[in-house]
């Protein structure tokens, strides 16, 4: 045990989730981790709750199992096309965790809450860039500000402290995720070499050429615990990224490499446009390479794919802050990439 540091993981089963809940047993954590769906991870020091995050009294009910917690990761999220629905769920799951939480657990340390770039509008157009943590917050209703200013309201006067990451295009392994750029380029690179097709790139030119960014699962559970352990980063926010920045144009060829393609065009039809249709084609690859027994849609989401490959406008965060304070962790993106697709293929995931 790691000093006596008990976590409570809520949305341990996403990509972001199951990384940190890897990395804090590596570390020697005892681990708490909560999500809706059941987990059948057997590992010595960790212990899962099945908890609809949205349910009051479900959480209330589990909080009690949760007393021993000292360090408290928010990595839950429910999306909704709805900006302003979406804030008032995301709000209220946040909350529910937290009132059972501080009830129940006398020797709360710090709370990391999981962000993201959309903090400064990235998801809406062009932006400030490099963006910094001090910078305006865009017009409208946005889920992150709901849930720093319930946190910072709740956690004045106390001991605890809280800090949050704003990473960009997690990469890492996941399953029946939503948001994970990795396993949908997988089935797509997969899919076009099964289909004999070079590996179009389904946006826009102008999407090809911007400058972007990404964050490695790992370095980003790395980020988390230091933000947990780090007396520097109470009540404060920080990007959380590689280190470098890419092109698509450039990261392309490598990517087609990997599945022994060819790469093609820069204005290729969108992903759900392309790849539907595509489910008996990948059960039968399933059989043919003897991979794991998984349906195309525990890995793939064209539409997640299709968001991150319009967005025309560069996206870049600062660093300085980090570094600054203490984090020193880079990885360059291309290797990750790369580093994360051989892992599916080890795992039989892919052909």
């Amino acid at each position: 045990m790691n000093g006596g540091k008990v976590a409570l993981v809520a949305g341990a089963r996403g990509i972001v989730g199951g990384n940190l809940v890897r990395k804090l047993l590596e570390n020697g954590w005892s681990v708490i981790g909560i999500a809706r769906s059941a987990d059948a991870t057997a590992a010595p020091g960790y212990r899962h709750l099945s908890v609809d995050l949205l349910d009051p009294k479900a959480c209330r009910d589990a909080a009690g199992e949760c007393a021993a917690t000292t360090h408290m990761f928010y990595a839950a999220r429910a999306s909704d096309a709805d900006a302003g629905r979406e804030a008032d769920t995301n709000a209220a799951m946040l909350r529910h965790v937290m009132e059972g939480l501080l009830a129940q657990a006398s020797g709360l340390l710090h709370v990391t809450l999981v962000h993201g770039t959309k903090w400064y509008g990235s998801h809406l157009g062009p932006f400030r860039t490099p963006a910094r943590e001090d910078d305006p917050r865009h017009a409208g209703r946005n889920f992150y500000y709901d849930q720093q200013d319930y946190i910072d309201a709740v956690q004045r006067g106390k001991a605890w402290t809280w800090s949050t990451v704003r990473p960009h295009i997690v990469c890492g392994l996941s399953l029946f995720y939503p948001f994970n750029c990795v396993s949908t380029l997988a089935a797509y690179g997969s899919l076009c070499r099964a289909l004999g097709r070079p590996l179009g790139f389904p946006g826009t030119p102008a999407a090809f050429n911007a400058v972007s960014q990404a964050t490695d699962a790992d370095l980003l559970a790395d980020a988390m615990v230091w933000t947990a352990e780090e007396p520097r980063c109470a009540n404060q926010a920080y990007n959380i990224i590689n280190g470098d920045y890419f092109r698509w144009r450039n990261l392309w060829p490598a990517l087609a490499g990997f599945f022994g393609v060819e790469p093609g065009p820069a204005d290729s039809p969108p992903l759900a446009t392309a790849m539907q249709g595509n489910e008996e084609i990948w059960a039968a690859m399933v059989r043919r390479h003897g991979l794991r027994d998984l349906p195309l849609s525990a890995l793939a989401n064209w539409q997640f794919g299709d968001f991150l490959f319009k967005a025309e406008w560069d996206v870049l965060s600062s660093i300085v802050k980090c570094r600054q304070h203490g984090f020193q962790r880079a990885l360059d993106t291309e290797q990750s990439f790369l580093a994360n697709l051989s892992r599916m293929r080890e795992q039989r995931l892919i052909p």
